[in-house]
């Protein structure tokens, strides 16, 4: 079970278009945590401070709202109960690690975007330039450039 508080109220995503002051008829209703809407038979909406109970994505929400003149705010508490490993978002075989170093991180990592490359300027056909020295056929067969050359006498 999963439960915590905040001060945001996920109720008006349940809201109705219409004008009336009923809770029925102002959210959209349900009694089951798996359905969206407000459970209009758990909550208690008739006196101050109000407790409305609602469910959203299998979440179930209860939002305590005091009086109209109360200094306080509205608070907001939650509770969601998994299912094990029938969950439908249970993950089967996958391991989960929680790196220690990686805590309290909030923030994007910072790109250095200055970085200068030195690429060799060397080309490909860097040791093949050296053919121009070779002046005959002795030696171009003791060329020590690193390449074979397969040479065809055509005459």
């Amino acid at each position: 079970m999963i439960t915590g508080g905040t001060d945001n109220s996920r109720l008006i995503e349940l809201r109705t278009y219409s004008q009336s002051t009923s809770l029925a008829q102002q959210y959209v209703l349900s009694t089951n945590v798996n359905v969206d809407g407000v459970n209009p038979w758990q909550s208690q909406y008739t006196t101050f401070p109000y407790k409305i109970i609602y469910y959203l994505g299998g979440i179930t929400y209860t939002d305590i709202i005091p009086s109209s003149g109360s200094s306080s705010g509205n608070t907001t508490s939650f509770k969601y109960t998994g299912q094990g490993i029938s969950e439908p978002n249970f993950i089967i075989g996958e391991t989960y690690i929680k790196n220690p170093n990686k805590e309290k991180i909030i923030s994007n990592p910072k790109i250095f975007d200055d970085v200068f490359i030195i690429r060799d300027n060397l080309s490909a056909f860097n040791k093949n330039y050296r053919l121009e020295y070779i002046r005959n056929l002795v030696d171009l067969t003791t060329y020590a450039g690193g390449k074979y050359f397969n040479i065809i006498n055509n005459s």
